[in-house]
């Protein structure tokens, strides 16, 4: 009884502490500097560090995991797969955020951006919507944020996004009659 009680414990302080350092997080980068802001254009990418970070998490995941496999016997086999498999899709996932691959630009022509989600992430394609073009905004279930063109095609970005608030004003300016998603502005 004792263990339980103290892995609910845990997780009645782990939760609200998760909770409360991504709002932090995601305020500060909103408030951030985008990449590039000048008077009519501009570009907003993800935020390095926080996929520094998952990228050499999953990393360490599948070292110890490679580690496990060769050390533990048959119970190291069977969690060194899981720790190889949890780590290449994490690490995975976030290393196109490394590149320039997710980066949103805008001009006085339009946004350019990723335009395909795949799984928790962006994918590798990019498209470009015209500002008149613009239908609608909205949020998926993953937590990205997107525009969307009458032909459907979408630009996606999140609050890990440094600076992105200077990108929710540029589209409220050219815009107005949008409905922002919930959290965005």
């Amino acid at each position: 009884m004792t263990g339980v009680m103290a892995s609910g414990v845990a997780a009645a302080i782990v939760a609200p502490t998760t909770a409360l350092l991504i709002g932090l997080l995601s305020r500060a980068i909103a408030r951030g500097r985008p990449k590039s802001d000048q008077a009519d254009a501009g570009a907003i990418a993800p935020e390095r560090l926080s996929a520094i970070f998952t990228v050499l998490v999953g990393t360490l995941f599948c070292l110890g995991g490679v580690f496990a496999v060769f050390a533990g016997g048959q119970q190291g086999l069977l969690f060194g797969t899981f720790a190889i498999a949890f780590g290449a899709v994490i690490g995975g996932f976030m290393a196109p955020s490394l590149t320039d691959l997710h980066i949103v630009r805008w001009s006085a022509e339009g946004v350019e951006g990723p335009s395909k989600t795949f799984g928790l992430t962006l994918g590798v394609k990019r498209t470009m919507i015209r500002w008149a073009d613009i239908r609608r905004t909205g949020k998926t279930s993953t937590g990205y944020w997107f525009v969307e063109s009458e032909d459907r095609r979408r630009i996606y970005w999140s609050y890990l996004y440094k600076g992105y608030g200077a990108f929710v004003k540029a589209l409220a300016e050219h815009c107005p009659a949008l409905t922002l998603p919930q959290g965005v502005a």
